[in-house]
Parts: structure tokens; C-alpha cells; sequence
């Protein structure tokens, strides 16, 4: 297929991918706060021939460091779109474009959506944009039906979190050490720590019952906590590592994400096994030193999930929150950082974040 027929082939898929989503485009008015001059935006799906300012809205932004690659690449964003893994949409004022939210599908893999990559050009700023794209495409990740919507957001912008939070958007966790802070760059205050940390949000959508939850007493009162706000039916059992049973006769299955231009590790444990300490200490002695870091993803549906928890204590990982209703099975997060420093007095977070942050740094400074 030669480059002219393949950019429309891609095209037609994008466009006709566009006006199976069934969302109209939407025109807001609004007024900056800072200088009172009102301007008129549409919000609307991407389109073919949006990817050039798309991208431009991006690298204004991060210059060549934004985590997500597609950013950079016209052919992977436009086969990212036209597969159904990325929704894509622009606010746009006079015909530019403004700026660019996400939502991004995991099925089969999860059943969450993610709400992510909210990027806006700096003269648009201050109109309360952000928010109006926020609800709009929050709508159309509810029409996909997800067992929940699920965001990431920067720990330097309590705005950001605010927002999220003002449509519903429950604190569920913390995720340290994603990305290398020496090498992003953007236009607001990253703070001294080695490496980036980000606030996790999570609204319920179409799971509405996390079932049997099993939680390590020295963290049964924050779980609690955390599935009252987000309102879904659950039923939490308590325990310590010697009341709860041992895992079932078998290996332990892990599935990893290894980013090393991040020097980061995602261990999803699959399945646990008697021998998890011993898999999970493979991954770590592959990945110690410089600027590594782990979060780990453990069942938290499965009564083995308490005793595994000791376990990893002990291996230097720690509490910090939890991942509900992402998919068939309910989970808790567990952070291993190393020597890498983290400044948390630089975290910048509402008082819903900070109230859990403060709980769990009590896991953290256990560990150092």
C-alpha cells in the first residue's frame, strides 16, 4: 500500500471511528478569569487532519518529554485512534486547537477507561476550559460502559485534582516513581524529588459491588474508608498474616511493564503462589540501584493477599492505597522506591490527598 492510500485508509477509520461515538460537538462560552476577555470554544472528537496541532499542543507544552510516545509519532497516534485504544479530543477557538483530553480503553485486558493527557496551550489558560472538557468527555466514557473511570493526576497541581474530584472522582492512591522529574519538562514547579509521583482518582461506573475485599489489619481502616466514599457495596475481611490462610499449592504468576528510559517497574501479580516472595525478589534484583522503582498491583480479592502482604513488607515494598474496580478482581498497591528520594512537602494536593498521603507515609517511613 503505497503512503497516500494508507493515510486514507487510516483516515476513513479515524473519521468513521469519530461518528460512531455518537457525541455531538459542544460550544462553550467562557471568560478568563485573569483578564476578562470571553472567547467561544468548540469541544468535538478528533478528526483526520487534527494530528499536526495535536501534537504541537503537546510539545509546547513538554518539548520531547511527555511519557506517552504517540504524541510524538503521526502513524502510531492515528493506528492508536483508529484501533479504539485511544479516544481523542480537541477544544478548539477560531479553528486552532487549544487543547486535548484522552480516554483510553484497556478491554480486554481491564475494564476501566482512563481519563489522561489533558494538555492545553498556555495563551488558552485561565478560561475554566479544563473542566468544560473534563465533563464532556467524562460523558462519553460513560457511554462505553466501564466498570470505572480512572485518572492519574500531577502532584504539583491541586487544581487538576480538584477537578476531577468536583465530578465525582474518588482519592484512591498514590503511584511513586512512574517517570524521571530530571527529565520531564513543563511549565509548572516539579519539586525536588528524583522522580515524578502522581494522585490516582477513580469513579465508579458500571461496578458497583468490589464482593469479599480481604485487607492486612494494619490497613483495614483506610480500605474501609476509601469503598464507603466511592459508594459501591463491599464486604471487607480483616486479618494479619498468621490468621490468614497460605496460598493455594502453585507458582506465583506475574505479569511485568519494564520501563527502562523511566527506570520503572509494574509487577500486576497474577496469581500468588507459596513462592511470591521469592518471584517478586527476581524482579527486584534485576531492577535495583540508579533510579529504579516498583509498584506492585496484589489481589486483594484473594484471602492469600494478607499473607502475601506481610511478605512483601519484608522486602521492603509498602502500602499506598488501593486500585478498585479495574477489573474482575480488586486490588491494593504497594510501592518498593529504593534510595530514591521524594520531597513530599513539594506535594501540592487537596485536602482529600493530603489526609491519605499523611496515612501513608506511615508505611513509607516503616520502610526507610
Amino acid at each position: 500500500m503505497n503512503m497516500r492510500v494508507k493515510e486514507k485508509a487510516e483516515g476513513m477509520q479515524v473519521k468513521e471511528k469519530a461518528e460512531g461515538m455518537h457525541v455531538k460537538e459542544k460550544k462553550v462560552t467562557l471568560t478568563n478569569h485573569n483578564t476578562s476577555e470571553r472567547h467561544s470554544f468548540v469541544l468535538r472528537p478528533f478528526v483526520p487532519g487534527d494530528e499536526e496541532a495535536v501534537m504541537q499542543c503537546v510539545r509546547e507544552e513538554y518539548g520531547d518529554s511527555y511519557y506517552r510516545r504517540e504524541f510524538y509519532d503521526r502513524d502510531l497516534l492515528m493506528d492508536m485512534v483508529s484501533s479504539g485504544g485511544l479516544h481523542l479530543f480537541v477544544a478548539t477557538c477560531n479553528g486552532e486547537t487549544c487543547g486535548i483530553q484522552t480516554i483510553i480503553s484497556y478491554e480486554p485486558e481491564e475494564s476501566r477507561v482512563e481519563a489522561a493527557s489533558q494538555i492545553f496551550k498556555k495563551k488558552y489558560r485561565g478560561y475554566g476550559l479544563p473542566f468544560e472538557l473534563v465533563k464532556y468527555t467524562y460523558e462519553y466514557a460513560d457511554t462505553l460502559h466501564p466498570s470505572c473511570i480512572y485518572a492519574s493526576c500531577v502532584v504539583f497541581h491541586p487544581a487538576t485534582q480538584q477537578m476531577c474530584q468536583d465530578v465525582g472522582m474518588i482519592p484512591v492512591s498514590f503511584n511513586l516513581g512512574s517517570h524521571l522529574t530530571s527529565v520531564m519538562s513543563n511549565s509548572y514547579v516539579l519539586g525536588k524529588s528524583e522522580k515524578y509521583a502522581q494522585a490516582i482518582l477513580v469513579k465508579p461506573v458500571d461496578k458497583l459491588d468490589a464482593g469479599v475485599v480481604y485487607a492486612h489489619r494494619d490497613v483495614y481502616m483506610i480500605v474501609s474508608r476509601i469503598y464507603s466514599d466511592l459508594g459501591v457495596r463491599y464486604s471487607l475481611v480483616g486479618a494479619t498474616g498468621e490468621e490468614s490462610p497460605e496460598a493455594e499449592t502453585g507458582r506465583t504468576e506475574l505479569s511485568l511493564k519494564v520501563n527502562d528510559r523511566e527506570q520503572s517497574v509494574m509487577i500486576y501479580v497474577k496469581r500468588i503462589g507459596r513462592d511470591v516472595g521469592e518471584a517478586v525478589r527476581k524482579v527486584m534484583d534485576a531492577h535495583r540501584g540508579g533510579y529504579w522503582t516498583i509498584q506492585l498491583i496484589l489481589p486483594s480479592d484473594d484471602p492469600a493477599s494478607v499473607r502475601a502482604y506481610e511478605t512483601l513488607t519484608g522486602l521492603g515494598f509498602f502500602f499506598t492505597g488501593i486500585r478498585p474496580l479495574c477489573c474482575a478482581h480488586e486490588q491494593i498497591t504497594m510501592q518498593y522506591v529504593g534510595d530514591v528520594r521524594f520531597e513530599f512537602d513539594d506535594f501540592r494536593l487537596t485536602s482529600e490527598f493530603r489526609g491519605l498521603l499523611d496515612q501513608i507515609l506511615k508505611f513509607y517511613e516503616e520502610r526507610q
